[in-house]
């Protein structure tokens, strides 16, 4: 009998561990249990501790952080410094999810805006849902993507959706590049003053990329870059690194910044996401968008 137990929990242990590291489980990636405790209160120090601007109305944020084909380690802290960001400020109301039945019509009909986690790839397979994400925008919903949500090459509507896909990083994870303000007079960026900055992490470059459509925030610094690494694309010009832009009714912002863990204690890049969230969500307005 003791044996058969054993094997059962062995068995249950090794099924929970499979679907975390395969990205298929509601669960993986969620819990703030696996962010150390000295971590949290690094980001909860680093939080903002009020909204950038009153909101509107309450407001509900759904963290999505389910991925398919690479899992990115700073996952469980994009999600954390994200909670904390809405509970800390009051801004939101942090709903941290992995389950792709959360794009039901009904359940996002709940949501002012979805924040996309990390996500190579969302695991959103099924056609109803993926209708479902496009009407929540073009009815005034905001989405808001971090880092790798905007590697999606097998859903070029989505590619539409966000602006854009990330095809390589040139810069790899703890590169320091020089980044460039390209929009100053837009209340987003003020947690980085006129620029450029200096920051670490790793950078894409993007296709599908459409300045005409999207108004970018942030993009590469090229002089206090280097250029020379391998990889580098003419055609990634102008080096768009974040971005705002209208879908329907709804609001779009993408910031490639989140490849490693300690971007989600800086405290200049969680004010600029909050600032972020709270533009998707029709709080915070924007010039020029």
């Amino acid at each position: 009998m003791r044996s058969t137990i054993s094997t059962a929990i062995v068995l249950a242990l090794y099924f929970v561990a499979f679907a975390e590291e395969s990205g298929d489980s509601a669960k993986a990636d969620t819990a703030d249990t696996r962010v150390p405790a000295e971590d949290l209160v690094r980001i909860r120090e680093a939080c903002p501790s009020r909204p950038a601007v009153e909101p509107k109305a309450k407001r509900r944020v759904l963290i999505y952080s389910k991925w398919r084909t690479f899992r990115h380690d700073s996952i469980p802290w994009g999600a954390a410094a994200t909670r904390i960001l809405g509970e800390k400020t009051g801004a939101f109301e942090p709903v941290l999810s992995s389950d792709s039945a959360m794009f039901e019509p009904e359940s996002l009909r709940r949501f002012d805006v979805v924040i996309f986690n990390n996500n190579c790839e969302k695991g959103i397979d099924e056609p109803r849902r993926r209708e479902a994400l496009f009407e929540f925008v073009k009815n005034g919903g905001g989405i808001v993507g971090v880092h790798s949500a905007s590697y999606d090459p097998n859903w070029p509507e989505f590619i539409d959706l966000l602006g854009g896909c990330s095809v390589d990083h040139p810069w790899n994870s703890g590169s320091t590049v020089s980044v460039k303000v390209a929009a100053p007079d837009s209340p987003l960026v003020k947690p980085f003053g006129k620029g450029p900055f200096r920051h670490t992490d790793e950078i894409f470059t993007f296709s599908h990329f459409r300045p005409g459509r999207s108004r970018i925030l942030l993009s590469l610094d090229k002089e206090g870059t280097d250029m020379t690494v391998p990889g580098v694309r003419a055609e990634a010009e102008p080096f768009p690194l974040s971005w705002i832009h209208r879908y329907g009714k709804g609001r779009v912002f993408y910031c490639a910044f989140g490849h490693q863990k300690e971007v989600f204690w800086d405290s200049a890049v969680l004010e600029y996401y909050l600032r972020g969230i709270q533009y998707a969500a029709g709080d915070l307005d924007a010039e020029g968008e």
